[in-house]
């Protein structure tokens, strides 16, 4: 067990030596008194000492061992908290950075541009895509297989293209 996640994880109940809850800025730093983790039931002491920030218990890792602290749902959570964090910042570094759109292919013209997603020939945007998309369609054509039974024939008046079979 790492002590530092001891000495931060911070405790704002405990249970004093009769088995009582109390509240730690209600305490005051009394050397007799005994507090106990209301999870585990490990020793615990008063941290007081930050001014303008209200007391707290930490565990006390001289006396705390390690078959209680296993147990402690106070201890469980703030290590699965720690662990989710490092997952998320992972996940986050290994993403792509996100750009803007700038070049485009209008599939339906031929034609490349460059701006907004509005091509000037046809004058819509719906039959473009961007240029990284095309150019990996571009070069990965060689593995699509042919359609050999089947013609393709455009209709002008509507713009489509419609395969018949032959």
């Amino acid at each position: 067990m790492h002590k530092s996640t001891l000495h931060n994880l911070k405790l704002y109940l405990a249970l004093d030596s009769d088995g009582h809850y109390v509240i730690s800025k209600e305490m005051k730093n009394a050397s007799d008194a005994q507090w106990f983790c209301p999870s585990c039931s490990c020793p615990v002491k008063l941290r007081n000492n930050i001014p303008g920030e209200d007391a707290w218990f930490v565990h006390n890792p001289d006396e705390a061992t390690k078959p209680l602290l296993a147990n402690c749902g106070y201890l469980n959570t703030e290590i699965k908290r720690r662990v989710f964090i490092l997952r998320l910042r992972t996940m986050i570094d290994e993403l792509e950075t996100l750009t803007a759109t700038r070049y485009w292919f209008c599939v339906w013209c031929k034609a490349h541009y460059e701006g907004e997603k509005h091509c000037k020939a046809c004058n819509t945007g719906i039959y473009s895509i961007s240029h990284g998309d095309w150019c990996w369609n571009y070069n990965h054509k060689e593995n699509t297989p042919e359609i050999s039974d089947h013609t393709a024939i455009n209709i002008n008046h509507h713009h489509q293209t419609a395969c018949i079979p032959s």
